[in-house]
This record gives structure tokens, sequence and C-alpha cells, in this order.
């Protein structure tokens, strides 16, 4: 009987993460070659892999753009003792003139009931053409009730950098664990140089204005 709950909850996430996947643009579109631009920034080079119990089928999962980010929807489920884990890599670039990147932050909705059951998001940033970590964050939900859903790291600014995701899911038995959706948000800073600009174009301005009250 308490399979079956664990069954029925793990059916109505899927539906959820499944729902709304047939149109828009899919992760099997952004491992296919398509990349994804927001703001002045854009992601591409895309690589994703599933492996273990969760859907294989990229068409499922849908990717929205958010207004600094974007969003990773789909039924990432698995139940009684099952487990499985999608790996997502993917370069980001700053266009020439746009702000930097200094501060990633990440989000899900992941659910977990029972023993040894937990979903997590963990992810590792890297310098282009340098290799170099950046930074790291990450987001859980464990069955015995630990939880933290939205991680957030800060860095110095960066034009180019790649992104290596894990998301995880594992059921212990009896139990399930889900994720329907995986955010990423990034915020901007504006380069050193146009930093400079502005701060002299303030004070020009605060110059002129006091000379207009003398």
């Amino acid at each position: 009987m308490r399979i079956g709950k664990v069954a029925l909850g793990l059916a109505a996430a899927l539906a959820l993460g499944l729902a709304g996947s047939a149109q828009g643009t899919t992760l099997a579109d952004l491992n296919g070659g398509q990349s994804l631009t927001v703001g002045g920034l854009t992601f591409s080079d895309f690589t994703i892999t599933v492996n273990g119990a969760i859907d294989s089928n990229l068409a499922d999962y849908k990717v929205l753009t958010l207004s600094d980010g974007f969003r990773i929807t789909g039924g990432i489920g698995v139940f009684d003792s099952e487990q499985g884990d999608m790996l997502v890599s993917y370069d980001v670039n700053a266009a020439a003139g746009s702000p930097a990147v200094n501060d990633i932050r990440l989000a899900f909705n992941g659910a977990a009931t029972g023993v040894h059951s937990g979903a997590t998001v963990s992810e590792d940033l890297f310098g282009i053409p340098s290799g170099d970590p950046i930074a790291s964050a990450s987001v859980f939900q464990t069955g015995g009730g630990s939880s933290q859903k939205v991680d957030s790291a800060t860095f110095d600014p960066q034009t180019s950098f790649s992104v290596e995701k894990d998301i995880f899911v594992k059921a212990g038995s009896a139990g399930f664990a889900t994720i329907s959706f995986v955010d990423q948000h990034f915020s901007l800073v504006p380069e050193p140089g146009s930093l400079v600009l502005l701060s002299g174009g303030l004070t020009g301005l605060l110059v002129f204005g006091r000379k207009r009250k003398s």
C-alpha cells in the first residue's frame, strides 16, 4: 500500500514536469547544437548525458528562458531503490561590451521521501580557456527532511566560463525522489573600464550642477 502511494506521488510529479514539454526549446535541441541567448549572455556547446533509471529522452525536458538565466523542467524521478542522474555541461559567454558575470544562483524544487532517499543538484564553474575552478553551488533535499533549495556563489567578474552540472536522484526502499525544475540565475556587473567611464560621467554631472548653482 505504501509503495502504491509512493508511485502515485511520483506519477503526479512526473506529470507536472512533463506538462508543456511538447513545445519550445528542449534539452534535445541544446544537446543537438542549439544555443540560448538571454540579454548579453549566450549559453552554448551543451553536452547532456543521462544515466540510471530516470527518463533518458531529452525531448521530454523543456528549457525556459528567464530574465537572468534559464529553467530546465521535466520529470526527473525515481522510486523504490532506483537512482539516476543527468550531467549537463555548457559554456557561458558575454557579448562584447556586455556586463560580466560575478554571481550565480542555483535553485530547484527537489522532493524526497524515505530513508536513504534524496535529490541534489551540484555544479562547478571553470574559466575559459584556463580551466581553473571559479566557484561551485549545490542544492539538496533528503528523505530525512534536510533541505537547501537555493544556493549562490560570488566570484571575480567573468566574461567566459563553463558550467558542469549534476542533477541526481536516489530512492531508498519504498521511497521516492523527484525534481521537476532546476533554475539557473546569473548576476551581471559592468567591467572595470565601464565602471570608470560611469564614474567619470557622474562626476562631470555633479561638477556641472555645482557650477550652475554658483
